[in-house]
Order: structure tokens, then sequence, then C-alpha cells
């Protein structure tokens, strides 16, 4: 993510349905580095559909500040959010998550989620 970009719905969904084509409906994981200064606008975990494509939800954060945005933002979501100090700690752990079961979401015109 660039810096100062707020991720809001429109571009979740975007990301997701980039990512769901790519791993072709299989389940996959996100890394967010928020070392860099982006926001996530909080309703994206209550409006995405796209929750039963996600295995794995981890979040890199160095400042205090950040951390506390973060666990406020896991009051929002469906899905655990597992928060480390480094990108390679993260990456590690994402690494032992076990990906290629096919997602449950069922097709439904998630882009009409954002109207």
């Amino acid at each position: 993510m660039k810096e100062g970009i707020v991720l809001d719905i429109k571009k979740t969904i975007d990301l997701h349905e980039h990512s769901r084509s790519f791993y072709n409906g299989l389940k996959y994981g996100f890394i967010f580095d928020r070392t860099v200064d982006f926001t996530i606008d909080p309703i994206v975990y209550m409006k995405c559909p796209y929750y039963p494509d996600i295995n794995a939800l981890h979040i890199v954060a160095d400042k205090i500040t950040t951390k506390k945005v973060i666990h406020f933002e896991q009051n929002f979501t469906k899905y655990p959010i597992k928060l480390f100090k480094t990108l390679d700690n993260a990456i590690t752990a994402i690494k032992e998550v076990e990906f290629g079961a096919k997602s449950t979401y069922i097709e439904s015109g998630a882009s009409s989620a954002i109207k």
C-alpha cells in the first residue's frame, strides 16, 4: 500500500476480485505492512463479502499507535487479525498457513455491495 492511502470498500473489493482471479477460487491470505502509514476504513471489515476467501490476515506494525488502531479494527472484523512486529515474522507465519482449500464464497454480485 502507498503511504497515506485509505483502503475503502471499493478498493478492498477490487483487491479481492484481483486476488480471487489470481488464486482461481482457492483461499488466500494477506500481509499488510502497516509500518507504511495507510488507513483501513473499519466499514470494510463489515461490508466486504469476501471473508470466505481469506485463510490468513497478518498485519505488521511497529508503532504503538498503529497497534492500537489494529486492535480497534479487530472489533469490526469477522476474521482474526494476527499482529507481527516484523515483515519477516509475518512471512514465516503465513508460510505455515494451510492454503489450497476451495473458498466457500458464493458469487452474488460482490461489486453491488459497494453501491
